[in-house]
């Protein structure tokens, strides 16, 4: 049974196909959810609040194969307003530097890298905000060009033009951190006429 049978089945009254739905895509939420505000708690409630919405509303919901991506744009008016309201004096980018970003972890290509949580925390704060949601939802929540387009209200064409320009700028970066730990290693440093290198 797939998952527009269950929306089916939920519309007539067969409640119990709830559970399964919810299963599928808890994690997906809840991960998105605590990117945004950066605490478990909080994540927590937000996450639970986005299916209490979707479950009051399911009556009305008109199934076209975007129920993924229609959790996804709760989650995120959620989360904007529950940031406007208890984080009013932080940007996005101050309660990002809160965090704990730990210890960036090598792997072969910037795909690979950003799908890891510690490189994102860290790098993708390099991305203009406009780039930075986009990058994260596709390869980080594995979500399509075109349910982030859903979700963020920004054409299919924007969504693959910001994703592909937000990867080469962190491939940039990488590459020239990359660069700066060799040079560490072998004794080398930057001359004066170079650019300066990425800090860690």
């Amino acid at each position: 049974m797939d998952e527009g049978e269950w929306i089916r089945r939920i519309q007539q009254g067969e409640k119990q196909y709830l559970k399964p739905l919810i299963e599928l895509h808890y994690a997906g939420i809840q991960k998105y959810c605590y990117w945004r505000v950066r605490n478990e708690e909080e994540s927590r409630d937000l996450t639970q609040e986005t299916f209490y919405r979707f479950c009051r509303s399911i009556d009305k919901y008109t199934n076209k194969g975007k129920c993924r991506a229609y959790l996804y744009t709760i989650a995120r008016n959620l989360c904007k307003d529950h940031l406007r309201k208890w984080k009013p004096s932080l940007s996005w980018e101050e309660t990002d530097a809160a965090a704990d970003y730990g210890t960036l972890q090598q792997s072969s290509t910037i795909e690979d890298q950003v799908e890891r949580e510690q490189l994102v925390h860290e790098l993708l704060q390099l991305l203009p905000e406009e780039q930075r949601e986009l990058v994260f939802m596709r390869f980080c929540l594995d979500l399509t060009f075109r349910e982030i387009a859903h979700t963020t209200g920004v054409n299919v064409c924007m969504v693959q033009y910001r994703v592909k320009s937000g990867l080469n700028l962190l491939r940039q970066h990488w590459e020239r951190s990359e660069s700066h730990e060799e040079e560490v290693r072998t004794g080398r440093h930057c001359g004066p006429k170079e650019l300066p290198c990425a800090p860690h």
